[in-house]
């Protein structure tokens, strides 16, 4: 049976080699039209008819258009669709915070996930359904189901999309919306997307039915047109807004300009212009929440912030006004220990671990007795074994707790029984054998080595103190279970001589704190003290909305102030105390100073092995560097003079010195751009 429908009048006239006007090309394409309806009619009349044959009542029953009765069951099952996939989305985040999952890829993905959540099942849709119209080639009324079934999604789309554009307007402007305000814009959208809905049928049937002629060109044209004085009369009851968000594109010296454009009526028909430049915003907004939690993301943002305000460690500490920080406000923020304060604990599960591992032998008494945590010093390795011990002498009394901190440098191997000896009350003049006759009759207990860096020199001779060690652990015991705490930078040297496999089997490398982690050590105490806090103007984006002013300062600075403590807390807490300072009972935050590193380039390297002895052994004497470092005493005492001068060390009332904190991770770096440590 022939198509009933004429598809090519107009082009059999552009064929024809003749010159036709505007004029003959619109009347044969109405002519054309006609004819569509005509086979229309005649199709259905067709369907009445008896002989005819399968193929030619599929045919008939595809031109009469009958099947755009589909669309009611097709739109219920593609908002069912959407309904579950919305519903699985939002569930699958849920699970995912609920399970406190700590990584930081996968709840980055489930934050997108739940934003995605109502246009992804449509947005899916619409390409399906893309994919498989574009298989269709021969073009009839029936055909166009997926025509009218995809503008259909494409509305529910833009209703959506134009939701969340509107919202993200105000938010980013700082305006509050009421339930009322909320419903209105609700109401708005999608009233715009409903008078948006019939012109894009036209248009989508136009080209299908007609394809690429004058008639479908001109329909589309009065589409966009009606479509941008839709969008525009939209968007003008937001423009107060939207230029506000446009604002923070543009420096402040274009305000006065976007000012006056903003008041005439003509700058409502370009507002649509506007949409892809703030959508490019948003979606910079949107990728800089999802990788915030990321730490190298919050590194290089730190970084930048401080390049573009030229706020490096160039700068000049003389400028840290500790005169203006009240010894009331200090003192809570002091690393040297208050008793008459009681300050707040923060957990970051290291406590926990001991305390894991250590039920684990004590109810098996297995022969992993002997644990080993090690970490940067100022990491929080002291506090956690308070809070270990704290716990086990609460949850079990009758188990012994000895602790004890090696005094420096007890390197020899009857310092060490006798200082084991005198806090278990027993003769250790035997050594391990000494502890295997008593070990049957004593009460659990544990042995805290606090400080075992002081154990060793880094000279040949002075290692028997940690060998000594070794052989006491290695001795199988029942009833002692060995707790030690060393420096990471001593056990990697201890590594490196004696081989890690062959020390330690229970190592726990105490990892550096995260952002959230030193932003609540530093608000809590700031908290405790009574002052209120507040942000210098250099920390405050004055482009941004007002109501997200004081977050984003906050943001800026725990980020600056992470990055430069390097996640170790006592360099967090001096760095903090350098950055504020008290006005009344108002403490001023502003950019943490670091110093800088091209400074300890200019010691030479003679004072960068001072450093590096110090940095592996903590502390050291004067002596003790002549022998670790095997140079002369008075090259020794002028290195050490040039370094306090520039208060890189510290030298205590012990007589040892120490890199001081805030230089400590600059020493370190630059020593291990040098090759001269051993991690």
């Amino acid at each position: 049976m022939a198509n009933i429908l004429p598809w090519t009048a107009a082009a059999d006239i552009a064929n024809t080699g003749k010159d036709y006007n505007l004029f003959d090309l619109l009347k044969a394409e109405v002519v054309q039209i006609k004819d569509v309806f005509k086979g229309v009619v005649e199709a259905w009349l067709g369907l009445l008819q008896k002989d005819i044959t399968e193929r030619q009542r599929y045919d008939l029953v595809m031109q009469s258009g009958l099947p755009l009765l589909l669309i009611i069951p097709l739109r219920w099952m593609a908002k069912w669709f959407a309904g579950v996939v919305s519903r699985t989305l939002v569930s699958t985040h849920n699970q995912v915070i609920s399970k406190g999952i700590k990584h930081q890829g996968v709840r980055a993905l489930a934050r997108l996930l739940l934003g995605m959540a109502p246009l992804l099942p449509w947005i899916v849709l619409l390409i399906f359904s893309s994919l498989f119209f574009s298989e269709q080639s021969e073009p009839n009324l029936g055909g166009s189901l997926l025509v009218i079934f995809q503008v259909y999604m494409l509305y529910v789309v833009v209703s959506l999309a134009a939701e969340w554009f509107l919202l993200s307007i105000c938010q980013g402007a700082g305006s509050f919306l009421t339930a009322d305000s909320t419903a209105k814009l609700e109401q708005r959208t999608e009233m715009a997307a409903k008078w948006l809905l019939l012109p894009w049928a036209a248009i989508a049937l136009a080209l299908h039915l007609l394809g690429k002629s004058l008639i479908a060109h001109l329909i589309e044209t009065a589409v966009w047109m009606f479509s941008w004085g839709v969008v525009s009369y939209l968007l003008h009851f937001y423009r107060l807004e939207l230029m506000l968000n446009l604002k923070r594109l543009f420096p402040a010296s274009v305000d006065p300009i976007l000012d006056k454009v903003k008041e005439s009526w003509a700058f409502v028909l370009v507002l649509p212009l506007l949409i892809p430049l703030l959508l490019l915003m948003f979606v910079r907004v949107f990728f800089t929440q999802l990788l915030a939690d990321f730490a190298w993301y919050q590194s290089l943002s730190a970084r930048w912030f401080r390049i573009k305000t030229k706020a490096a460690g160039e700068a000049d500490e003389d400028e840290v006004a500790v005169d203006v920080i009240c010894e009331d406000y200090q003192r809570w923020f002091s690393t040297e220990k208050d008793s008459e304060l009681k300050l707040p604990i923060i957990d970051t599960g290291l406590s926990a671990a001991i305390r894991k591992d250590f039920d684990a032998w004590n109810a098996e008494r297995s022969e992993d007795n002997v644990i080993l945590i090690t970490g940067e010093r100022g990491i929080g390795k002291s506090s956690a074994l308070i809070r270990f011990t704290n716990g086990v002498a609460q949850d079990d009394p009758e188990i012994i707790i000895k602790r004890i901190d090696v005094p420096p440098k007890t390197t020899s191997q009857d310092a060490i029984y006798q200082l084991l000896g005198n806090a278990l009350e027993i003769d250790m003049s035997e050594g391990p054998k000494a502890l295997v006759r008593h070990d049957a009759e004593m009460v659990p207990t544990i042995v805290i080595l606090n400080k075992a860096e002081n154990l060793f020199l880094a000279e040949v001779g002075y290692l028997q103190g940690w060998r000594t060690l070794l052989g006491l652990t290695n001795t199988k015991l029942n009833n002692v279970y060995w707790l030690i705490t060393i420096n990471n930078q001593s056990w990697a040297y201890l590594c490196n001589v004696f081989g890690r496999e062959y020390q330690m089997r229970n190592v726990i490398r105490v990892k550096r704190w995260t952002q959230t982690e030193i932003r609540s050590l530093i608000l809590s105490r700031n908290q405790l003290s009574g002052y209120r806090l507040q942000y210098d103007d250099v920390l405050i984006d004055t482009r941004s909305p007002v109501a997200g002013t004081l977050r984003n300062a906050e943001q800026r600075y725990f980020s600056l102030l992470w990055d430069g403590c390097r996640g170790l807390p006592m360099a967090a807490l001096e760095l903090w105390q350098g950055s504020v300072k008290t006005k009344g009972k108002n403490v001023v935050a502003s950019i943490p100073q670091l110093p800088s590193s091209s400074r300890i380039e200019q010691f030479g390297p003679k004072l960068m092995f001072v450093f590096a002895a110090i940095v592996t052994h903590e502390n050291l004497t004067t002596e003790e560097l002549v022998k670790v470092t095997n140079m002369q005493e008075n090259v020794i005492r002028f290195a050490l003079k040039s370094a306090l001068d520039a208060e890189v060390i510290v030298r205590g009332s012990d007589g040892r010195y120490r890199i001081t904190t805030l230089w400590y991770h600059t020493v370190v770096s630059s020593l291990n751009r040098k090759n001269m440590l051993h991690e």
